[in-house]
């Protein structure tokens, strides 16, 4: 079977949204790697042959910017490498090939459904409780610990929610 046989029903595209792509969404990228990966028992990079589809964007970001330092740590302690980001600006292209839309913030939320409305209902809040996750960029060592934290509960949530079949 091609891929492009099995793309239609069989991939899961997850893109989270934040603002610069430096710090909030490339760390949920990379929790959701990790937890997807626990989950399924198998290696991050092998997600890919699993189906499923992670990456991150900014709705302001400057395109090849790298992570921010603090974020870079932060997943280091997490025993994830994140060195090698690049940020990039969200694009409607990504938005149509995502099968979910994580965005970071309500701010980031409706700034994408009032891009694409069509698109709005797998635009959703990473937060089920309805909560912004804090930009931590200019914060504390511990600033950026928290956000991790936050982001990799709520993550929780949804790899339990998407990966329930595979389990």
């Amino acid at each position: 079977m091609s891929v492009s046989d099995r793309e239609p029903k069989s991939v899961l595209r997850v893109l989270f949204v934040c603002t610069g792509n430096t710090c909030r969404s490339p760390m949920a990228e990379m929790l959701f790697r990790r937890l997807a990966a626990e989950k399924l028992g198998c290696r991050d990079w092998e997600l890919r042959e699993r189906g499923i589809d992670v990456f991150s964007a900014g709705i302001a970001a400057y395109d090849s910017c790298p992570a921010s330092p603090e974020a870079v740590q932060v997943m280091k302690e997490c025993g994830i490498d994140m060195s090698e980001h690049l940020s990039q600006q969200v694009t409607s292209n990504m938005l149509e090939q995502s099968s979910l839309v994580l965005a970071l913030t309500e701010r980031h939320r409706r700034a994408l459904v009032e891009a694409r409305p069509d698109l709005s209902e797998r635009i959703v809040l990473l937060s089920r409780a309805g909560e912004d996750i804090q930009d931590p960029i200019g914060g504390t060592m511990a600033d950026y610990q928290e956000c991790a934290a936050q982001i990799s509960e709520n993550l929780r949530f949804w790899v339990e929610d998407l990966l329930k079949k595979d389990s």
